[in-house]
């Protein structure tokens, strides 16, 4: 009986708190910028929670107390993190392979350590914001959540701008806006809005609305326009390509990776299924009008390495025999790698290109690992940990901006990124000015290999596509995904999904690429 009393006792004190309540409607506006993303994808979502995010930070309201602004925004830091990427405590338990019960805690914690840098800028804001003046308050205000932005250690390299990448015309304007400019204008438009709703004539407020949605959302869906009409016409030629699309489960792919030869065999035989699929589309129902196909892979689906063992070689050899042309392939490399003094034999994720008349071409080696999935971070001060616990996953980082350069001098040269690097544009940007420094006047194609099924049943494929098209829109240049188990996509240089095939399924996505010139085979 005492229990329950004290139990109705706090119930009662928690139902009338107002922290509590301004954190239940921190994580409500949390909940909104989830849903404007993909798979609901209702963009606005997002620019509306912006909105009162910044009022909750501009209203005067004396009796608020700094921990008030450090549990909201804490709050909704916390509650975008764990809807938007929930999907990371699948990840490390099926890529990392800790139990539930290790790898929810996990997530969790990162959440909750992430929300506390943002518990700290809102107790700032709250400390400070009574030696603003009043009516130069939303200057301090975007000073503060432009330096957010800034250092802001988000477990993905996305924004909240992104989200307009949802409407296909507002992504087409990424390539004249890009990120950087899409940023400022959900902060222009976050705290317009939150003056906005500080006038109380509500026919003001609408038109004042209507102004501020016109001044952004007009020029944008002119330069979406814009930027659609010009690449079109400058990518009119079309290039044959395949996706491979080999839905291998994690369970056979990690048998795999441990050398389990039947398992290899059959991963092997599921390939080449789908090369003759392939094959006997090029050669006997499509016209390639003197053009050369390519076939893309999935990361790490070629369950061997052709580049260390000959008998992988062959069968590599054989593969580009079939169709012909050219094919980028996720597959793996031996090599040497120094940590903390010591020399260990490790994998590589890697990229290579193959073409029938050459053979290997070039390869690419995965820059940016996953932690704890790829590698564990602070590795060199403990290398023996690898040996300790062999279930551990250990890939070598490459450090060489190794593009995939098509042997024909006219020919394209491909960016590989592979899985989430397409996320990063520092990483983006750098490839792209290398291959224009490297190779002046070729076609660039971005080709991004990358096996999905780590993140299960999730929403994280979908954010990954948009986020991956964005980075091809935002250069302008064409992009590949061939994944594991889906998303596989062909999607033009300005961001229109022109090919996809079925998730969780064995497939073959066939399409056709839009390139400044096609390459014709002599």
């Amino acid at each position: 009986m005492l229990f329950n009393r004290w139990q109705k006792s706090l119930v009662k004190k928690l139902i009338k708190s107002e922290r509590l309540i301004t954190a239940l409607y921190a994580h409500f506006l949390g909940v909104l910028v989830a849903l404007g993303f993909p798979p609901t994808g209702v963009w606005p979502l997002v620019w509306v929670a912006g909105i009162f995010v910044c009022r909750f930070f501009l209203e005067e309201s004396p009796q608020r107390k700094s921990k008030d602004y450090a549990v909201f925004f804490a709050t909704f830091v916390f509650s975008v993190q764990l809807w938007g990427f929930y999907w990371i405590a699948y990840t490390l338990k099926e890529f990392g392979g800790l139990p539930w019960a290790a790898s929810i805690p996990v997530v969790l914690t990162l959440f909750a350590t992430l929300s506390l840098l943002a518990a700290f800028f809102g107790f700032l804001w709250g400390r400070y914001r009574l030696k603003i003046i009043p009516r130069y308050r939303f200057l301090g205000l975007a000073a503060l959540l432009i330096v957010w932005e800034s250092i802001d250690p988000r477990v993905f390299p996305w924004t909240f701008a992104q989200s307009v990448g949802s409407d296909p015309i507002l992504l087409s304007s990424a390539y004249y806006l890009g990120t950087i400019g899409w940023s400022f204008l959900i902060l222009f438009f976050a705290i317009g809005g939150a003056l906005i709703l500080e006038i109380e004539n509500s026919r003001k407020r609408a038109l004042y609305f209507v102004i501020l949605s016109a001044l952004i959302f007009v020029p944008a869906y002119w330069a979406g326009s814009c930027a659609q009409k010009n690449l079109k016409a400058e990518f009119k030629e079309r290039q044959p390509v395949a996706l491979l699309q080999g839905n291998v489960g994690n369970f056979e792919k990690k048998l795999a990776k441990t050398g389990d030869t039947p398992t290899i065999e059959n991963v092997l035989a599921i390939h080449r299924n789908l090369i003759e699929t392939a094959a006997i589309f090029f050669q006997s129902e499509y016209d390639l009008a003197g053009r050369e196909p390519w076939i893309i892979w999935p990361e790490t689906s070629f369950p061997g390495s052709p580049l260390n063992n000959e008998r992988h070689a062959e069968f590599m050899k054989n593969f580009v025999l079939l169709t012909g042309g050219l094919h980028v392939v996720g597959t793996y490399e031996h090599g040497d790698v120094q940590l903390g003094g010591e020399t260990q034999d490790v994998d590589f994720n890697i990229a290579a290109l193959f073409h029938e008349k050459v053979g290997l071409v070039s390869r690419y080696r995965k820059r940016t690992r996953v932690p704890f999935g790829e590698y564990v971070p602070g590795e060199r001060f403990y290398p023996w940990i690898y040996r300790k616990i062999p279930s551990l996953v250990h890939f070598g980082a490459g450090y060489e901006w190794d593009l995939l350069a098509h042997p024909d001098p006219k020919g394209p040269v491909f960016i590989p990124l592979i899985c989430y690097e397409v996320l990063f544009p520092d990483l983006v940007d750098s490839f792209y000015k290398e291959a224009l420094k490297l190779y002046p006047g070729r076609e660039i194609i971005l080709v991004n290999p990358t096996n999905d099924s780590w993140y299960g049943p999730t929403s994280e494929l979908f954010t990954h596509s948009l986020l991956a098209r964005w980075s091809a829109v935002r250069r302008g240049i064409p992009l590949l995904r061939a994944t594991n188990t889906g998303l596989s996509q062909v999607i033009a240089p300005w961001g229109e999904v022109l090919a996809t095939g079925p998730r969780n399924t064995e497939w073959v996505i066939l399409g056709e690429l839009p390139v400044r010139k096609a390459l014709l085979v002599k």
